[in-house]
């Protein structure tokens, strides 16, 4: 049975649109990311070490391991996603996204030389927003991520500085209709505070709204197949607060002989994500319909609490979490989330004069009306 607050959003009828005076907002709150990410609830801002961490804190492309390691040093990772249909997304109210014929997925390069690091990632997504929610429009985003970050202080301290570049196509399902496309970039900049010989870090990472530009279009704005387009489309600002602890036989912050650590281990990690405000922002499902719904008129805070345990040293960990999704509507409340995932090494080899091992990791996220699981291959760290 759902709940008041649900139904209503699923039956109510907001206001047609009459004008292009609104804005379309664009936000992200569910974790997504790597299975790792996934699995700990997206609360490894501080933690996160390398790939892990790039897309929650720029500062992570230069912090290592604390094993042993060469001058330069190198990590590739391909992510893929598995939402589930007919599910609320956003947390609107409205379970009205499909992802049937969709894909989602996100890959990155690492290069890091002595004290510097160097990534490039980048992530797609699709989704239909079904006809149900009174039209049926297709999105897809594309969100690449440059970052060139250093340590200092004898590597106790990471900062990174970034530039996010992303792109929006909305278009119509039947007749496949361009209604707009939107490109942008926007700054990025984070650190993380690793004291040596302690267990515990304090990370914080920012970007910057992605406003550049204006929305294109090949039609009539105001009577494009049916629709009238906003004036604009708002990635906002984000900002996230973070601080973890190790529990181990060594200190976290301890360089360890050789290649890998291997000691049972736990990780407890804590954020505070903040996603900013949007000057007369409206939902997109709404839009499908040809409606508004009023989002994202105040900064929305999500808390995070992650968990990681290598159960057996060298080849198993896992992971779990929850986190308090804060909604962006006025019709719908915050939701928890509960997340979980795993990483299995599956074998080894050694190059240069060092032992690689490869794993496999999965995660998943549930909550009302909304589910999704990862799977990734790469390395073990």
């Amino acid at each position: 049975m759902l709940a008041p607050a649900v139904a209503r959003a699923q039956t109510a009828s907001f206001p047609p649109i009459a004008d292009r005076n609104f804005n379309i907002d664009l936000f992200e709150q569910p974790a997504i990311g790597s299975p790792r990410l996934i699995g700990m609830a997206g609360a490894i801002n501080a933690v996160a070490e390398g790939a892990a961490g790039l897309y929650t804190n720029p500062a992570s492309a230069a912090i290592r391991p604390e094993t042993r390691s060469d001058k330069f040093a190198w990590n590739v990772y391909f992510n893929s996603y598995i939402p589930a249909d007919g599910q609320d997304s956003n947390n609107n109210g409205q379970a009205v996204s499909s992802y049937h014929r969709s894909l989602l997925g996100a890959a990155g390069l690492l290069f890091q030389y002595g004290a510097w690091g160097l990534s490039l990632d980048g992530g797609y997504t699709a989704h239909e927003i079904a006809p149900q929610a009174g039209g049926g429009l297709g999105v897809r985003s594309l969100i690449a991520h440059v970052t060139l970050a250093r340590t200092f202080l004898d590597q106790a301290l990471s900062v990174g500085l970034g530039v996010r570049v992303g792109g929006l196509n909305v278009y119509t399902l039947m007749g496949s209709q361009q209604l707009f496309t939107r490109a942008g970039a926007s700054g990025e900049v984070g650190a993380v505070w690793m004291p040596k010989d302690r267990s515990f870090r304090l990370g914080a990472s920012g970007g910057l709204p992605i406003y550049t530009g204006a929305i294109q279009y090949q039609c009539d704005p105001d009577d494009c197949s049916g629709y009238i387009l906003p004036n604009d489309a708002i990635v906002p600002w984000d900002a996230t607060l973070s601080a973890a602890y190790r529990f181990g036989w060594t200190p976290w912050n301890h360089r360890a002989e050789g290649d890998y650590r291997d000691e049972r281990s736990l990780t407890v990690a804590l954020d505070l994500s903040l996603v900013g405000a949007v000057e007369n922002g409206y939902g997109m499902e709404a839009f499908a319909a040809r409606q508004l719904q009023v989002s994202g008129r105040d900064v929305s805070p999500t808390p995070r609490l992650g968990l990681e345990s290598e159960v057996i040293p060298a080849w198993l960990r896992l992971r779990a979490g929850t986190y308090l999704e804060a909604s962006r509507f006025q019709e719908t409340s915050a939701r928890w989330h509960a997340t979980g995932g795993f990483e299995v090494r599956v074998l080894s080899f050694h190059l240069l004069g060092h032992e690689r091992r490869v794993s496999i990791s999965g995660a998943a996220d549930v909550a009302s009306r909304y589910q999704n699981a990862g799977f990734s291959i790469g390395f073990w760290n």
